[in-house]
């Protein structure tokens, strides 16, 4: 599987469940436009070519051209004199029916050049958007007496690696300067609808059986944590997959896309399954109020939507921990002082390894030791939860 084909962002974990399609919402335009700026500094590529299209590495990462900016501008003729149609209108000579087409106009002609490109790039930011926005509201789950969980998927990074591969088809393919009042530069930027179409049903085609593939994979791994992975890259290609299809729809003369060969709720469906009654965590603590940082934990995991086990031996994953607080001798008779501290490392049990560690220590003042133990209690249950539980599912979802 392509690097590129393996974003989340980087992701998104994926506690998932899909309830139905969440509204549309248009990206605000200055954003689109920043990013479709980014996009197109990284993809130089030879404008004077009739199939500009991206070049790839052996991950699939587009790589600039050679051709520097002031190269490919050479190879476009500024035209004066009489306004062409396309300034004002449509393009006689690239009909919208096989093209899609912007226009800029600056007083300098890289900036009337950088327009034009981002206005058809503001297109696709603001479909993809739409579309993969709506996996936001996907991207949670329900478990019984739990409390809901979302993890963002990188919907930018999704956004980027998919319109950058499509945007490198775009090339400026008339320069017109008007001489008049103004001088402004006026640039059209063109990209062939089919040659576009045909990029993307590769790439969809490519990321559906990369899919398919995790699924058999996922289908016959007896290692959880394994299964867990090789599901949690299936939706983040499924996601990359949906951005794909969001453009083949636009630049497709029938406005139509490709079909997923496996639906993204059956994916969501065996993750699910495998989070809530396959898969478990199992904490241990010992020490100052053992018990009650204990069910912090277990809170924490849970809504995050994991699974806790009592019965350590059943647990897959294992946190272990110590707490101390003890009184400090310095204070006075209106004001005591605690001091705490805490260790607590993350165990794989299959093979024994600590993947990770939290360790934190802190003190805590009030009018009594009893308030300032109190006090240093929630301290400690804050500190903890949070980190523990990001490492938690960064191990478990990591690639």
């Amino acid at each position: 599987m392509r690097k590129s084909n393996q974003y989340g962002f980087l992701f998104l974990i994926f506690l998932l469940m899909m309830t139905g399609c969440a509204g549309k919402k248009e990206a605000p335009g200055e954003g689109i436009r920043e990013r479709a700026d980014r996009a197109f500094d990284e993809l130089r590529r030879e404008e004077g070519q009739e199939k500009a299209f991206p070049k790839e590495d052996r991950g699939g990462a587009i790589r600039p051209s050679d051709q520097s900016d002031k190269e490919q501008r050479d190879t476009v003729e500024v035209k004066r004199g009489k306004r062409p149609d396309w300034v004002d209108g449509e393009s006689i000579q690239y009909p919208p029916s096989q093209y899609l087409t912007g226009v800029g106009y600056a007083p300098d002609r890289k900036s009337a050049e950088d327009k034009a490109r981002a206005e058809i790039a503001k297109i696709f930011y603001s479909k993809i958007d739409s579309r993969t926005r709506s996996y936001q509201d996907y991207l949670q789950t329900t478990s019984k007496g739990k409390a809901r969980t979302e993890e963002t998927v990188s919907i930018d990074e999704i956004t980027k690696v998919s319109t950058q591969k499509v945007l490198s088809g775009v090339r400026i393919s008339n320069v017109y300067q008007d001489t008049g009042q103004e001088s402004l530069f006026y640039a059209l930027a063109v990209l062939d609808r089919d040659q576009s179409a045909m990029i993307l049903r590769d790439k969809i085609q490519e990321l559906d059986q990369g899919i398919e593939g995790l699924q058999i994979r996922a289908e016959g791994e007896e290692d959880m944590l394994a299964k867990i992975k090789f599901l949690k890259q299936s939706i983040q290609n499924y996601v990359l997959r949906e951005a794909y299809d969001a453009e083949l729809r636009i630049v497709s003369r029938s406005g139509t896309g490709i079909s997923p060969l496996i639906h993204f709720t059956e994916i969501k469906s065996r993750l699910e399954s495998i989070l809530l009654r396959d898969f478990f965590i199992g904490i241990s603590v010992t020490g100052s109020r053992a018990g009650e940082i204990q069910e912090a934990l277990i809170q924490g995991l849970n809504q995050q939507g994991f699974s806790i086990s009592e019965d350590l031996t059943k647990a897959h994953v294992l946190v272990r921990g110590a707490v101390e607080i003890k009184a400090l001798e310095r204070g006075t008779p209106e004001w005591k002082y605690v001091q705490w501290r805490a260790h607590f490392d993350m165990v794989d049990r299959k093979g024994g390894s600590v993947f990770g560690s939290v360790s934190k220590t802190g003190r805590q003042g009030h009018v009594s030791l009893q308030q300032a133990e109190n006090r240093a209690v929630r301290k400690i249950r804050e500190a903890l939860t949070t980190e523990i539980t990001g490492k938690m599912r960064q191990y478990i979802f990591s690639q």
